[in-house]
């Protein structure tokens, strides 16, 4: 699974949470590869990648992420934080087709974090829709052994 963000450390969050680990601190590096066994004892390889939406980014970044989730990554999570507004100044789905390829979208979800309820903006929209309307929600408020458990059913 590669996780890829918008700006910020949405993606890492996002790793800590499947990978169920605690102490986080990787943020340091661009891409961290960390392999994952679920309660139903599956085996998960999760490449976090870099942001699409800042600017140092280059394609060599995106083709290094790829290349730890040989043979290809069996799912693209875009991390979306609403609460970030900067985030919706983007265009994540030109970028993503941009760095990953025309197709990706094909294989990506939509992982949208929020802290309280919040509608989609138009930015999220058209993301979500891009993606053939795979998303998922990830809150503050819910137990997290729940929602990862979902968001891996909803990865399948």
């Amino acid at each position: 699974i590669l996780i890829v963000g918008i700006r910020g450390q949405s993606r890492f969050s996002t790793a800590d949470l499947l990978s169920e680990r605690k102490d986080g601190g990787q943020e340091d590096r661009e891409i961290i590869k960390t392999p994952v066994i679920t309660d139903e004892g599956r085996r998960m390889m999760l490449v976090t990648g870099p942001n699409l939406c800042e600017e140092d980014t280059a394609r060599q970044t995106f083709t290094t992420a790829l290349s730890f989730s040989s043979p290809g990554p069996h799912a693209v999570l875009i991390v979306l934080n609403l609460e970030d507004q900067q985030s919706q100044q983007c265009d994540v789905v030109k970028r993503a087709q941009e760095l990953l390829g025309a197709e990706v979208l094909q294989y990506c979800i939509v992982l949208l974090l929020q802290n309280q309820q919040k509608r989609l903006t138009g930015a999220s929209t058209e993301m979500v829709n891009a993606c053939r309307g795979r998303f998922h929600i990830i809150r503050d408020s819910e137990p997290k052994p729940a929602q990862t458990a979902a968001l891996v059913a909803e990865i399948d």
